[in-house]
């Protein structure tokens, strides 16, 4: 891809033979200097000066054969590609001081660590300079790198690789809504249901809200597709805009969004006990167990046979009075049927003579939730949860690896430093980046 003499090869050609043979730079003086910068780059940290000789040998060997400088050049790529430091991200072991179990990263891991939590990505030239002057570490300098990188625009894969796998947003493109049943749930509108939680999840980042407005909001964004769908007035083209929520609007927060309401939905109805599921599994990171071998399912109702969602409601209750499915369903249903007000497809609708609506309910710590604004309240109660539920997923982010019971510390540590930050997206980030588990590794053995 390199020599491609497409314009994104030639982009590439120019980035990397930052250094041509000329009258005052003989070949094997520009080789090393692509070579310098190209080590750097792959490896992640500044180049060692035997890293560089080992590569010019390659060049050597290929100029020796009267290879022309390019193609020299290429044969030095080659081993860069196929190095372990190339494909993957290494750090080095070092023994501990005394009894300690960890030791911290120097600042070019620190670098990498930071770049790939908040971009997905290598390091940019300004961490590789905080690196090579050792004050990448220093606390003030890495706070305000934690600014600097939160407000860049390489920061949306935080919504792409963080946010949206753990909302489990990709479901919303297999969503079962049929369009005979549902005729707007169109591709437009599916568009714009996604756009609307990822602009949602990027604007907390960017404008460092509270991460608690993902509960409850009053505001949302939409276009004029989405904002016909909720019955917004106002809102005119394909474009999102922020959107100014009222109770009335029954929107505000993760749970009023219509992408989440879509992919726990049936073919032509909701699905109670998959929203409820939702809410324990994303929310609160409590996901119930997988139902037992002998659940049974409930028998499907053709479309339009059914007589009300009450109907429905009473069929599931005598479901889940089998032993061995009633202790996940009295946790389960009442969170999904206090969303019942919205459609399958999200759109809010309310109780009719014909279709009964029963959006009441009992948690099993005697709880009563009534309705999305019940359950709304019940989330805002239980917010430390959340929080906590949040925070570990983050932090398991950051770390690339699941927590471990030594990590219980940390968490808390996390969750007061949140607290004391109004909850704020970029205090959550700074805890995480100023952990020991982010700023250490495990010590090699042999310390003294």
């Amino acid at each position: 891809a390199v020599f491609a003499q497409d314009g994104n090869g030639e982009r590439a050609r120019r980035a990397l033979f930052v250094s041509r043979p000329g009258k005052d730079v003989s070949d094997r003086d520009a080789a090393r200097r692509i070579m310098t910068r190209l080590v750097r780059r792959a490896n992640r940290r500044s180049p060692r000066e035997d890293d560089v000789a080992r590569l010019l040998g390659f060049f050597d060997r290929a100029a020796a054969k009267g290879e022309p400088f390019e193609k020299a050049v290429q044969a030095a790529l080659k081993p860069i590609l196929v190095s372990p430091r190339f494909l993957f991200r290494v750090e080095e072991d070092r023994p501990a001081t005394g009894s300690a179990i960890g030791v911290p990263v120097d600042d070019h891991e620190l670098a990498v660590r930071l770049s790939y939590f908040l971009w997905s990505t290598m390091p940019d030239d300004a961490l590789f300079q905080l690196a090579d002057k050792g004050t990448l570490s220093d606390p003030s300098v890495l706070a305000g790198e934690v600014r600097r990188m939160l407000a860049h625009p390489k920061a949306r894969a935080l919504t792409e690789n963080f946010a949206v796998p753990w909302l489990q947003l990709k479901k919303l493109n297999n969503a079962r809504p049929g369009q005979e049943f549902f005729p707007a749930f169109n591709g437009t509108l599916k568009n714009a249901m996604r756009d609307e939680v990822t602009t949602f999840f990027d604007k907390l980042r960017a404008e460092d809200r509270p991460i608690l407005d993902l509960l409850d909001a009053d505001y949302t964004y939409a276009n004029e597709t989405l904002a016909a769908h909720y019955g917004l007035s106002g809102v005119k083209g394909p474009e999102l805009r922020k959107v100014a929520l009222r109770p009335e609007d029954h929107r505000g927060g993760l749970l009023g969004m219509a992408a989440m309401l879509t992919l726990t939905s049936h073919t032509f109805r909701t699905s109670p006990t998959q929203r409820g599921k939702y809410v324990l599994e994303v929310v609160f990171g409590t996901p119930p167990p997988p139902p037992p071998a002998n659940a049974g399912s409930l028998k499907e109702d053709k479309p339009g046979s059914r007589k009300d969602a009450r109907t429905f409601r009473e069929q599931l209750a005598r479901h889940a009075t089998q032993p061995s499915c009633a202790g996940c369903h009295r946790k389960i249903d009442p969170l999904g049927f206090a969303l019942d007000n919205y459609n399958a497809i999200g759109a809010w609708r309310e109780s009719t003579p014909e279709a009964q609506l029963d959006v009441q309910g009992t948690l099993p710590d005697g709880q009563e939730v009534n309705g999305a604004s019940g359950l709304k309240e019940v989330l805002v109660l239980r917010k430390e949860e959340f929080l906590r539920n949040f925070s570990e997923k983050l932090l398991v982010y950051a770390l690339g690896r699941e927590c471990l019971d030594d990590d219980e510390g940390t968490l808390r540590a996390i969750l007061a430093g949140l607290a004391r930050g109004d909850h704020r997206f970029s205090v959550l980030v700074t805890e995480i980046v100023n952990s020991v588990p982010f700023r250490q590794r495990r010590a090699a053995p042999g310390g003294k």
